[in-house]
């Protein structure tokens, strides 16, 4: 009867297979506990490179996860090109060779960490962007081959070089940030070229950003107040609103730059000038608020005064 019995124990293979069959029905984790499993008893029987297959695969699984490490990708990408080379994978319902999935997860790991830089403003921005741009070119020159992680994980196609339009965006909005301070006007074609970039990866908004920024630092004024000129409203200089009736009201005489902008209610200030008048506007709101705290106190003494006089 003892003959009869099923065996309790699978061997390496069997194990295998049943993580092969968890991962298709997407059940990563147990996918990734069952391939671990495997590893070691393909070990144990001597069988290595399916054991190294095997770790591979629980390596991939356990991305499901972790896909946003970029760490996690080098790991994995470094196991493939040393144990695998050309050997086929197929967890799911298309085959992808090792070599090229470990294209992608360098492209991944480096695509990850280039654009946290990038929004965290780390590095030199010079050489972020033109990181940037390298790494958008690798996925443009993939084309229109299917990116494994979203299609294994999330059951979506996205193509290689549509990666490369947001990357290319970012890598000037990076410069234009980078020289906004010293030249407003260059970073405004900085960012005119993101914004045609946003428009190609299909983000509005972003675009729409970029457009208003191109629009903020191309407009060129003088100064109200000294006549110094500069460029990049927010950048060299700001408005100043007027609350007094201005019908008529022009600005400095002899430059074709505007002292007022076009609602003719706002003057325009030099960072010079705004900042000694937000400076004399902050020491009289102190002395005001010194003022109403004296008047008060004298107030309150004299209700004491009144209030002992009434109790003796």
């Amino acid at each position: 009867m003892a003959d009869r019995m099923a065996p309790l124990l699978k061997d390496g293979s069997a194990t295998f297979e049943q993580g092969l069959d968890l991962a298709r029905r997407r059940e990563f984790d147990r996918a990734a506990d069952r391939f671990n499993s495997a590893s070691a008893k393909l070990s144990k029987e001597g069988n290595l490179g399916a054991a190294n297959l095997a770790r591979a695969y629980a390596s991939l699984m356990l991305l499901g996860t972790h896909r946003n490490d970029p760490g996690a990708l080098l790991a994995l990408s470094a196991l493939l090109r040393s144990t695998l080379g050309s050997t086929e994978l197929r967890p799911g319902p298309r085959a992808i060779s090792a070599e090229e999935l470990a294209v992608q997860l360098d492209l991944g790991a480096r695509d990850l960490s280039l654009v946290g830089a990038a929004m965290s403003g780390a590095g030199q921005p010079q050489v972020l962007a033109q990181e940037l741009q390298t790494v958008a070119n690798e996925y443009q020159r993939l084309g229109s081959q299917a990116l494994f992680l979203p299609e294994l994980f999330e059951q979506r196609t996205v193509m290689a070089d549509s990666r490369s339009p947001y990357l290319m965006a970012l890598s000037y909005e990076t410069l234009g940030h980078a020289v906004q301070g010293s030249d407003p006007l260059g970073a405004a074609e900085h960012f005119q070229i993101a914004r045609q970039y946003w428009v190609q990866a299909g983000d509005e908004a972003r675009a729409h950003q970029s457009a208003l920024r191109v629009g903020d630092l191309s407009i060129r004024a003088r100064c109200w107040f000294c006549g110094r000129e500069g460029s990049g409203h927010g950048i060299q200089f700001t408005s100043l609103p007027i609350d007094i009736e201005v019908t008529g009201l022009k600005g400095l005489e002899g430059s074709p730059l505007p002292s007022l902008d076009a609602s003719g209610r706002n003057v325009y200030a030099c960072k010079g000038c705004a900042s000694s008048l937000r400076l004399l506007a902050d020491r009289m709101a102190i002395a005001r608020a010194l003022e109403v705290e004296q008047r008060l106190m004298a107030q309150i003494q004299a209700l004491e005064h009144r209030l002992r006089a009434r109790g003796a």
